[in-house]
Order: structure tokens, then C-alpha cells, then sequence
């Protein structure tokens, strides 16, 4: 172990919208380990850290995508959990611990413990301590994707119940409750789908007297607003604009507005003919370029 001197852990509650890195670190448990383990000592441990966050990535992939984060950003996650836990955790810090299962061992095993049951011990510890900051990463990411984009990221809801699924599975998403079922992780549903030994991707099927049923959730199509703005140069703003110019400008977000809303309010197949018709008549027009451009990706968006 090498003695580091961090900053001491802030007194202040933070949260995802400006403290996010801070909160999927467990900033405080990584502040008060004063030690930095060797390579050496963190080498016994690896193997966990790998696998689980191996799974917990490909598990949740989408949703880490969602928040920028790749496969090798979680396992540095994980290895900043392992210096925390060495730190502060293993037996060789928790001497009243060891002591209560040093005189566990002694009466199970009738003899005293060697280095290697130490090992083995403190790499179950690990293990379930481990467990529960993947738990915590994917529970601050979800928070972190609400703050994005105002909705959830999950692209189904898991329920399981006792009785019959609804012919409409969808109705489960409203009334989930009264129908007898209640939601749970997506993580466990994938592991009791393998133990069901079903096709990968099934959505519905029976274990052990209960049915699991994932539900998808439609993605939020995008609108007129979450593309306003985008590419737009910083230093194109009002303080440096001259006074011609911004009153074009409100003019032309005034009318815009008022096209937004006619927009909004037409059937999925009215905007796709708006549209259609609107790239056709200016896909050559210059001066329409990005206005073309945008006009695509809201067709897109529609399924077109």
C-alpha cells in the first residue's frame, strides 16, 4: 500500500445534474482510502472487476451509450471501486472483523487461517461490495439520462405476476398493480430467461409458476425542438448582432413558432407529406440547405 493524501470528502450533498463523475465514484468512500493498493495487490481481484463490469456493460449497453460511457470507462470505474474497497474494507483495515471471523474459521475449520483464506474472504467481500456499486452506476446513469432528455431510458419495462398476461400486453404498463404484477429489474430478467432456457429475445414466457414480460417503451420521436439550435454558432448571439438583424431574427422565430404548432398538431401522415413535399420543392434551393437537412431527419424520425 502506498499513503496518498486526497481531499477530504465534501459535506455537501451532490447530485447527477453537476456532480455526476463524483456520484458513480462513491466520492466519498475513494476519499478517506488513504492508500493506493500496488499492482501486485490489486492483481488477485481482477478477474472479478473484469467479469462484472464486462456484464454490467453489455447488460445496460444502451444506456451507457446514452451517458458517453464505453466498456473501458466502466472497468476504470470498477477499479476505482477496488482501491476504495483495499482501502477501507479488507480485513487487514477492519480488525474487529477479522477478529470475529478469524474465531469463525478457527471453530469451523479447527484451525487457524493461512494468508490464502484470507485472500478468499476479503474476495467474497469484494465481490458482494462490488455487486452493489454496479447496482449504484446503473441506478445514477438512469438519473443522468432523466436529466438529458427528460425521460427514461429503458427500452422495456420488466413486470412478472402470477396471473394470465392481458391479450394487450402494453395495458400492463398503466395498470400493472391491479393486474397482479409488479416491475423488476431488467438485469434479473435476462438471468431467469437463461434459466428458462427459452429463445434469447423472448418478451413473454412462464418459470416457476410466474410470468416475466418485458414491455417495450417507444423512444420519443424527435420534434421541431430538439433540433433548433443544433449546429448553431455561439457567436451568432444578440451582443453581436446588429439591430436589422435581430429583428429578422424574432420575425422569422415568430413564424417558426407558428408553423411549429400547425406542425405538432397534424396526424403522423400529414407530416410525413409536409415533408415530402417541402424536400422536393427546395432540395436544390441553396438557400434551404439546412432547412432541408433538418426536414430529413424529422422524416426519419417519423419511419420513413
Amino acid at each position: 500500500m502506498i499513503e496518498v493524501d486526497r481531499p477530504a470528502p465534501s459535506t455537501t450533498k451532490i447530485n447527477t445534474k453537476d456532480s455526476f463523475e463524483l456520484c458513480y465514484l462513491r466520492h466519498q468512500y475513494f476519499r478517506r482510502a488513504k492508500y493506493n493498493p500496488t499492482e501486485a495487490e490489486m492483481q488477485p481481484y481482477m478477474y472479478i472487476v473484469t467479469n462484472l463490469t464486462k456484464n454490467t456493460f453489455f447488460t445496460y449497453i444502451n444506456l451507457f451509450n446514452s451517458v458517453g460511457l464505453q466498456q473501458d470507462d466502466v472497468l476504470n470505474i470498477g477499479m476505482v471501486h477496488l482501491v476504495s474497497f483495499l482501502g477501507l474494507y479488507s480485513l487487514d483495515h477492519l480488525k474487529e472483523k477479522f477478529a470475529e471471523w478469524e474465531l469463525k474459521f478457527w471453530i469451523n475449520e479447527s484451525k487457524q487461517p493461512q494468508e490464502k483464506d484470507v485472500l478468499q474472504k476479503n474476495k467474497a467481500n469484494f465481490t458482494m461490495f462490488f455487486k452493489q456499486r454496479m447496482e449504484d452506476l446503473v441506478r445514477v446513469c438512469r438519473q443522468k439520462v432523466r436529466n438529458i432528455r427528460g425521460v427514461a431510458s429503458e427500452e422495456f419495462q420488466i413486470f412478472c405476476g402470477k396471473s394470465m398476461p392481458p391479450k394487450n400486453p402494453r395495458s400492463i404498463l398503466r395498470n400493472f398493480v391491479e393486474l397482479g404484477y409488479k416491475k423488476i429489474d431488467f438485469a434479473v430478467f435476462k438471468s431467469i430467461r437463461k434459466k428458462a432456457d427459452v429463445d434469447h429475445d423472448a418478451t413473454a414466457f412462464k418459470f416457476d409458476d410466474t410470468w416475466y414480460i418485458a414491455v417495450s417503451i417507444d423512444p420519443k420521436g424527435l420534434e421541431l425542438n430538439d433540433l433548433m439550435g443544433s449546429e448553431y454558432n455561439p457567436y451568432n448571439n444578440l451582443h453581436n448582432s446588429q439591430p436589422d438583424k435581430i429583428f429578422e431574427e424574432r420575425e422569422l422565430q415568430q413564424n417558426l413558432s407558428v408553423f411549429e404548432s400547425a406542425f405538432n398538431k397534424k396526424s403522423k401522415m400529414r407530416k410525413k407529406v409536409t415533408l415530402r413535399n417541402f424536400i422536393a420543392k427546395n432540395k436544390k434551393v441553396g438557400q434551404y440547405k439546412e432547412e432541408v437537412r433538418m426536414a430529413k431527419k424529422l422524416l426519419k424520425s417519423l419511419g420513413e
